[in-house]
């Protein structure tokens, strides 16, 4: 077990980072047009039910594959959208299926709370996220007499908190990007769109060992992207939406164990693709989306380091009138409102 703890540390928590707000001298994709149906001036209150499967996969040369998971693989996410704003929040409650197997898998947490806003053609987004407590599911590869049903090999104390943003511009003014987002807009017209889009994020990574050894791993993460979304109008009321995404950019990475300090640099490969089906009326809405977003880099080490996010998601929602003061508030706080699309 001595070997896995010397790189255990350096597996990434490759999520995002950052506090950036922005405040533009426009407000997004306002009004209708013959290819968005526009629904900012309504209130949405959004429900996303997924199994998401987040994985760290270490390929080591001394140590062999090593396959690292959370205990929580249902996540509840609420979403509450206005305006130029949405908010979420997502958490993986013990009640739901697949979340409550803390005797073979250890305990595990997740908190994941999200800002989007719409500024013109610009899609900006900042998130806090926390996960804590993994276990190993190729336990069998290190305890030669583990079987199905034993407790698998547990890091409970180790944790991941990132903050972390993106900036992306939908290229093509007809398309939007909005309504594969958070459902406050609705395309009307078979269109496509290039959306070129950059990332940051702080993670700070921590654990206690058994051996009462203390690591910490400090890791910014800066990256350049392009992705293609298509929204495929099957009927008025249905839509089919595929995306495949790119990216590439520098990791910075400061590891610290027992008081020894580790800096290193590596060049990270982002990829990405996803489905949705989505059903919308005025007021209802819902759908389905399955998506992978990954990363892969080689270390100083040698070890060939992936993280993907597995994700199936059943989404539902519905829109309503806002209450007088709410509208009222936005209309004397929210950005100048410039041009629209």
């Amino acid at each position: 077990m001595a070997e896995l703890k010397s790189f255990i540390m350096a597996i990434p928590s490759f999520i995002l980072m950052g506090a950036y707000f922005f405040c533009a001298q426009a407000q997004g994709q306002l009004g209708d047009s013959t290819s968005v149906r526009s629904y900012v001036d309504k209130l949405s209150f959004g429900i996303d039910l997924g199994t998401d499967f987040d994985e760290f996969l270490v390929d080591n040369p001394d140590v062999g594959y090593f396959h690292l998971v959370t205990n929580n693989n249902v996540k509840l996410t609420l979403g509450l959208d206005y305006d130029f704003l949405s908010l979420s929040v997502g958490l993986a409650p013990k009640f739901l299926p697949g979340n409550d197997d803390d005797e073979l898998k250890g305990k595990s947490s997740f908190q994941n709370y999200q800002v989007n806003v719409f500024p013109g053609r610009l899609v900006q987004n900042v998130f806090f996220r926390r996960m804590k407590g993994f276990y190993v599911e190729n336990t069998s590869d290190f305890l030669p007499t583990w079987s199905e049903g034993d407790p698998h090999l547990q890091f409970p104390d180790l944790k991941s908190i990132t903050w972390g943003g993106s900036t992306g511009l939908v290229l093509n003014k007809d398309f939007s990007l909005r309504a594969l987002l958070n459902r406050q807009e609705w395309q009307l017209e078979s269109r496509g769109s290039l959306v070129p889009m950059i990332q940051y994020e702080f993670t700070k990574m921590t654990n206690n060992f058994e051996d009462n050894t203390y690591g910490k791993e400090n890791i910014v993460d800066l990256r350049v992207g392009v992705g293609y979304y298509y929204n495929w109008v099957v009927a008025s009321k249905f839509n089919m939406a595929p995306s495949l995404r790119v990216g590439i950019g520098p990791k910075f990475s400061k590891y610290t164990l027992s008081g020894e300090v580790e800096k290193n640099d590596y060049l990270v490969a982002e990829y990405g693709a996803g489905i949705q089906l989505g059903y919308n009326t005025d007021h209802f809405y819902m759908g389905i989306i399955g998506e992978l977003d990954g990363t892969s880099y080689r270390d100083s080490d040698s070890n060939a380091i992936s993280n993907n996010l597995w994700r199936a998601v059943f989404y539902v929602g519905y829109r309503l009138e806002p209450p007088k003061k709410l509208n009222d508030f936005f209309d004397r706080n929210k950005p100048v409102i410039g041009k629209p699309r």
